[in-house]
């Protein structure tokens, strides 16, 4: 019996955000329903406001260097042995400012919920990490990644997506110091000025659900519009997994990004391959030579005007070129003289939810867990709260 409570009391240490660790070790795994965010990484300086009490810890030692009401604008800076922040000293590399009383804190005037720690690494940059609740960071990242005037349905669904792809890659532990970054390689996540209405009350109503597939978190990949077919994520990442093997996609045809067209200059082409060090001349012809089972491109080969011959991986050249720029790699090419031209299909790579074709399903009358299941079969929809109660 007192081993079940106290269980049940590290459960509720746990949600409260409480850890039983030295709580300003950054590089301690922090508690399931916290997320620290690298809102700014590399940077030589940075401001930093706070609106409200505020309280600055060294995150080494856990130390308490200062405190007041308010903390106007101020740059941040590097110096010998220590960081500058306006006309104080911090003689650390690691520095915590936990607001209180629901104060914010803004960084590079963008407004944040949470505490902010800001390391100095060894090449004298910052990195500035924003730590705050699972749900609102959400509430911060799903208006960036889909439109809040969309149906309902598709915005609850998108909410449970990202919520799973964030437990997802924070259990990979891929960074010392944070879990996630704040653009396109994680999720864009905007901070509190991003918040919007309708997506903090998808938000709040998913509140805990994630997806599972055989009894693990899945890897909720997600993307714009997959054009008509779902890519494999073995084509992408080389795993294997049932939900994410792609498919059809009935829903998406009526997205913007159906169809896409590019006119792109071959010299434009010529310098961003040769950036990444494939030194080509003059590019005369760039074929097709492999498509997948979702007629999105293996390979391509590259002739230049002297005869060279450069196969690429279609993910490589895409990459190279611009994801933005060339928008899937489902695509016809029509060489036009000193130009080409790209005519494809969707946006994004396509493995896992199609953005557009759930939009689509929910003006259709779809709720979101049937969306979910249509885009990621076989998942299981459960509140990961409980489920980690479950398994203290």
């Amino acid at each position: 019996m007192k081993r079940k409570i106290l269980k049940h009391l590290l459960f509720i240490l746990l949600l409260s955000g409480c850890t039983l660790s030295n709580p300003f070790i950054e590089k301690v795994q922090s508690p399931p329903n916290m997320i620290r965010v690298a809102i700014v990484r590399d940077a030589d300086t940075f401001t930093i406001k706070v609106l409200g009490p505020y309280i600055i810890f060294d995150v080494s030692s856990g130390q308490k260097l200062a405190e007041g009401n308010s903390l106007k604008i101020s740059a941040v800076s590097s110096v010998e042995s220590g960081i500058q922040c306006a006309d104080i000293f911090f003689k650390t590399t690691q520095v915590k400012i936990v607001p209180q009383n629901e104060a914010t804190a803004f960084i590079n005037e963008r407004c944040f919920r949470g505490e902010i720690v800001f390391v100095k690494t060894d090449a004298n940059k910052f990195t500035v990490v924003n730590t705050l609740e699972l749900e609102d960071y959400l509430k911060g990242v799903v208006p960036k990644e889909i439109s809040d005037r969309w149906p309902l349905e598709a915005i609850k669904a998108q909410a449970i997506v990202a919520r799973t792809y964030t437990l997802y890659i924070k259990q990979q532990k891929k960074y010392p110091f944070y879990d996630l970054t704040s653009d396109i390689s994680s999720q864009v996540y905007g901070g509190q000025n991003s918040e919007k209405y309708r997506t903090s009350l998808a938000v709040e109503r998913t509140r805990g659900l994630i997806l599972f597939y055989d009894k693990k978190i899945l890897p909720a990949y997600y993307h714009a519009a997959c054009g008509g077919a779902r890519e494999d994520v073995g084509e992408l990442w080389g795993e294997s997994i049932s939900p994410l093997k792609g498919g059809v996609c009935a829903f998406c045809k009526e997205s913007p990004h159906a169809f896409w067209k590019q006119n792109v200059r071959l010299k434009d082409i010529q310098d961003k391959l040769n950036a990444q060090g494939y030194n080509l001349g003059l590019i005369k012809d760039i074929a097709v030579m492999e498509r997948n089972k979702s007629q999105r491109i293996k390979q391509l080969k590259i002739t230049t005007r002297d005869d060279q011959e450069v196969v690429i991986s279609g993910k490589d050249f895409r990459n190279i070129v611009g994801p933005n720029l060339i928008k899937s790699n489902n695509y016809a090419i029509e060489m036009k003289g000193y130009y080409v031209d790209f005519l494809g299909k969707g946006w994004g790579h396509g493995v896992g939810l199609c953005q557009w074709g759930a939009n689509f399903m929910a003006r259709q009358g779809y709720a979101f867990d049937r969306i979910l299941k249509y885009y990621y079969p076989g998942v299981d929809v459960l509140p990961f709260y409980d489920r980690n109660q479950n398994n203290q």
